[in-house]
């Protein structure tokens, strides 16, 4: 808890937390590694995460993997975005969404039109 308000503060930008990403499949579990990867203040596309987990053809699965994550900001899926650079999906919402990314400073890289 005391990481997840050092990060909304601003002041922490990685998470030192043991997951149990036991109940995902272990083609979501794939791809929630990979958005472990995704550093803080950086975006990704879904087709990014798909050539991470088996080529550009999984890019609608994974959009389903990263919609199923169980731990949003922690995992950041936050900061997976479509190609065209508009928003996507999001657990918490797409305004929570926005201001995620404000808080990392990407928001304004996010395509404003969608």
């Amino acid at each position: 808890r005391r990481q997840l308000l050092d990060y909304l503060a601003g002041t922490r930008h990685t998470f030192d937390v043991p997951l149990d990403l036991s109940q995902g499949t272990v083609f979501q579990r794939k791809v929630w590694r990979v958005l472990l990867r995704v550093p803080y203040g950086k975006l990704r596309s879904y087709q990014w995460v798909a050539a991470r987990v088996g080529g550009p053809q999984y890019a609608r699965a994974v959009g389903n993997a990263v919609g199923a994550n169980p731990i949003p900001v922690v995992i950041p899926c936050h900061r997976i975005v479509s190609q065209d650079a508009t928003l996507g999906g999001f657990s918490g919402g797409l305004s929570m969404k926005r201001k995620l990314l404000s808080l990392e400073g990407t928001l304004r890289y996010v395509n404003a039109g969608h």
